[in-house]
């Protein structure tokens, strides 16, 4: 009789365990992602009968392009950003290397005192403007402070960025100017 108790026991017990276990796995959210989800693993004896979908993580997604130029080095550039605001022109570059290129990167430099503006409407010239200090409004700075440097990979993008006093609202585009990556004619001020 005391055998039966314990066997009776040990299965009540058991199936607790499992009841709690289901419960669990039910009253957990489930997770929603933009990456479609890979094949899920087939459940095995060792996995307790769970099933478990692995997704890969989404690419980050690249800025779209209003132009695009060869750059040194096999690399390619590309204006994602030409937006005013207040009385600031921000303009936004992306250094790309393609899939097949030789190396897994190349750094891609620019002479801050060489990179200018033109406004299409008045032929105007603009240069990158400077903060109190005397330093250029221009990003990633490199070591001298007067040049721009960003690493274009296989793995994604570097990114420049470049601050000029804004044109007249009655403009409407602008022609930018880089040193060793041509030149952007014709871009689209965004306001």
């Amino acid at each position: 009789m005391q055998k039966s108790f314990l066997v009776a026991s040990a299965f009540a017990l058991s199936l607790a365990a499992c009841s709690q276990e289901k419960t669990a796995e039910t009253t957990t959210a489930p997770v929603t992602t933009d990456a479609p989800a890979a094949p899920a693993a087939p459940a095995d004896a060792t996995s307790g009968g769970v099933e478990r979908a692995e997704t890969a993580a989404p690419a980050p997604a690249a800025a779209p392009s209003l132009g695009t130029q060869p750059g040194p080095k096999g690399t390619q550039i590309s204006l994602t950003k030409a937006r005013v605001i207040g009385d600031i022109l921000t303009v936004e570059l992306q250094a790309a290397l393609p899939a097949n290129a030789d190396a897994n990167y190349e750094t891609v430099r620019a002479d801050i005192d060489q990179v200018s503006y033109i406004d299409d409407a008045t032929s105007r010239k603009y240069n990158v403007l400077k903060d109190q200090s005397g330093m250029y409004m221009a990003l990633p700075l490199d070591y001298s402070k007067k040049s721009v440097a960003t690493d274009a990979r296989k793995t994604g993008p570097g990114i420049m960025s470049f601050k000029f006093p804004a044109p007249p609202a009655t403009s409407t585009t602008i022609s930018l100017s880089l040193p060793g990556m041509g030149s952007f004619d014709g871009i689209t001020i965004q306001r």
